[in-house]
């Protein structure tokens, strides 16, 4: 059975060689998120080789997402490594940097002081140590009192929640970064710390100027990113719900609710969604999870994600192969629950041209009333996969394109088996290149019948117009 859920797995230390990367190709992984906030260019271009090289030897198109710092507050250095925060106690956060004590820090937000104001809180370290502003009258620093202590180390997360910084969601460290990622094969770009949609038209902007054609992931971990979801979402090519900073900004409880709805909102907005961050931590350490991590990751399959994320599990984790191989799992239970209970109907209201919308619809209806082995799009720039993968048919969703970088990212389409061939020019050619590709992937065999879209004229952008239920000879 094809797993229709995709798999995102960050590379870090644990998986950075050519040979953690095939096995995790191998286990199930569809794109491999590059963080940014870690290494140097030398060290993330040698994992983009060894993706293309891993590419290349299993012969299935992988994806890659740089995922860009943004504005991420950490404390600087800690004398010592770290230094212990006692309730009640007073600390200031000084503009300049110096070597952290228990007494005096430092940030890598030298603009923090005159961005806060007296009364608000701030955590440190993922909400494990909470300060109160208590004094912002000095110009160079910020006098705090210990809410709730405990082990400060360097390198740990500021967060000011309810504080709309006045910063940009795009830092210098970011142009510098996307410059360098538009002269690489970087597929989609995932922007930290999006606040408005006019983050997202800003890296666009940056993007285009620099030629990169990479798509847009845009990682929700603010609030105010919450109320300006809808604008957010639109203008994105794909959104990350970022489960980490957003339990910080924002009470846990609320947290599932956002996820929830900002998957039902990807759905009907015809764009992906990614859930992330947590999903499968214990396997960081430990050979299996526990049992409310695979219930979590069941929940997000159920609120209809288009992919999973792994972070630390494969990034520095002892068993990033298992957890990948344990997601997958996972998501084939839900995946056989789903089509056993026919509980997945088409989405009526999806944002796309009406008429691709109305196929869509159409070819759902069609796989519901008849057997369909397989949806084969043939697509120039994607879209058509994508609005077909939001029906949630049972079957997969051949996207073939003859762009390469188009199919590289149809595999973050949920239910979307991306294939690449050439331009070809009549109608029938299209039938025997979809009947081609489903025998050879084993989800159809001669005498089944699949459902091939495309458009006329062929190799024309913006006109899928054309659907054939062939049945493969």
């Amino acid at each position: 059975m094809i797993t229709r859920t995709k798999i995102v797995a960050t590379l870090g230390p644990a998986t950075s060689e050519i040979d953690a990367i095939d096995r995790l190709a191998r286990a199930g992984t569809d794109v491999f998120r590059i963080n940014f906030s870690h290494g140097d260019n030398e060290h993330r271009q040698a994992m983009l080789d060894n993706i293309r090289a891993v590419e290349a030897d299993i012969q299935r198109p992988l994806c890659v997402m740089g995922d860009l710092c943004g504005p991420k507050i950490r404390v600087r250095e800690i004398t010592g490594g770290s230094v212990l925060l006692g309730e009640g106690q007073e600390i200031v956060i000084q503009k300049t940097d110096i070597l952290g004590t228990a007494r005096r820090i430092s940030t890598t937000l030298e603009e923090l002081p005159g961005q806060v104001e007296t009364g608000q809180t701030m955590l440190l370290d993922d909400g494990k140590i909470r300060l109160e502003i208590i004094d912002v009258s000095r110009p160079d620093e910020i006098l705090c009192r210990v809410i709730q202590g405990g082990m400060l180390a360097g390198s740990k997360g500021v967060n000011l929640p309810g504080t709309k910084l006045k910063i940009s969601t795009i830092t210098e460290k970011d142009r510098a970064d996307i410059e360098w990622i538009a002269t690489g094969d970087f597929d989609y770009v995932a922007l930290s710390f999006v606040q408005t949609a006019d983050d997202v038209i800003e890296l666009r902007r940056l993007l285009d100027a620099a030629g990169c054609p990479a798509g847009i992931v845009a990682k929700i971990e603010r609030p105010q990113a919450i109320q300006n979801i809808d604008a957010i979402v639109h203008a994105a090519d794909a959104v990350m719900v970022a489960r980490g900073d957003l339990g910080v900004e924002m009470d846990l409880p609320a947290v599932p609710v956002a996820q929830k709805r900002i998957a039902r909102l990807c759905r009907r907005k015809g764009k992906p969604c990614i859930i992330a961050t947590q999903m499968l931590e214990s396997m960081t350490a430990l050979p299996t999870p526990t049992r409310a991590e695979v219930s979590d990751v069941a929940n997000a399959v159920q609120d209809l994600a288009d992919a999973v994320m792994l972070s630390g599990e494969t990034a520095v984790g002892r068993h990033p192969s298992a957890a990948v191989k344990m997601m997958d799992r996972i998501a084939a239970e839900m995946q056989l629950y789903h089509d056993g209970k026919h509980e997945l109907g088409p989405i009526k209201g999806i944002e796309a041209p009406q008429t691709l919308a109305s196929m869509a619809r159409a070819v759902h209806a069609i796989t519901e009333a008849q057997p369909i082995a397989a949806i084969a799009a043939f697509t120039i720039t994607g879209s058509t996969a994508r609005i077909l993968s939001k029906q949630r048919p049972q079957c997969p969703i051949i996207g073939i394109s003859p762009e390469l970088a188009v199919v590289r990212r149809m595999c973050l389409y949920y239910g979307v088996q991306a294939m690449q061939a050439g331009l070809v020019e009549h109608t029938t050619d299209v039938l025997e290149l979809a009947a081609k590709f489903a025998v050879d992937q084993g989800v159809a065999q001669p005498g089944d019948d699949i459902i091939v879209i495309s458009g006329r004229p062929l190799g024309k952008t913006g006109v899928t117009n054309t659907l054939v239920v062939h049945t493969i000879g």
